[in-house]
């Protein structure tokens, strides 16, 4: 795995460019939903209407959490290095097309192509990067998935494409091991990709 031969960069939005301090707590004790299962999976098992309902909820969190977010340290000086060196600029979310907006509006990020999972089926299924690797002509070794939670080193592995982890200052222990690259903060993978 190597950063040079890296064409576009695709990121994970929430605690990889903006903050998020979604109160997942919470959010699981009013979809009823248990600590070991994920949340969007957990709707699955409704019908459309009870679907929609809890649907209603999580993007209400959503929403709120997207009017609080910052900027994660180096995301702006990254994203402005890859735009000047012509990198293909990507997010993919498993957030709400609503709130992924309102975050990248808000700190006024030039990104590209926004996937959320309500175009594709939600990380870590491959689905989004496909469509990427179809939209730039790329092979998947041209594209580094860049993120802060283990699906997002899932979804890189599940289309082979080159994964990132970032760490966000906590120990680099807690890297999935799968992960070809790892920083404590975006500022570690701008100062790589400046040196290839």
């Amino acid at each position: 795995m190597s950063l040079h031969t890296l064409k576009a960069i695709v990121f994970d939005l929430d605690n990889t460019l903006v903050s998020s301090n979604i109160n997942f707590t919470l959010l699981r004790q009013q979809l009823n939903c248990p600590q070991d299962c994920d949340l969007l999976m957990h709707l699955e098992q409704f019908g459309d209407q009870e679907q929609q309902r809890l649907s209603n909820i999580i993007r209400d969190h959503e929403i709120q959490d997207a009017a609080a977010s910052s900027l994660m340290p180096g995301a702006k000086e990254l994203i402005h290095w890859l735009t000047q060196q012509g990198y293909f600029i990507g997010v993919i979310t498993r957030n709400c097309r609503s709130a992924a907006t309102t975050k990248i509006l808000a700190h006024q990020l030039p990104i590209e192509s926004l996937l959320t999972r309500e175009e594709f089926a939600p990380k870590p299924a491959p689905d989004s990067l496909y469509h990427l690797m179809n939209k730039w002509q790329l092979n998947p070794q041209e594209i580094l998935y860049v993120g802060d939670h283990y699906y997002d080193i899932e979804t890189a592995i599940n289309a082979n494409c080159q994964s990132c982890f970032i760490s966000n200052g906590l120990s680099e222990s807690n890297a999935p091991s799968q992960a070809n690259f790892s920083y404590p903060t975006l500022l570690g993978l701008l100062n790589s990709l400046k040196v290839c």
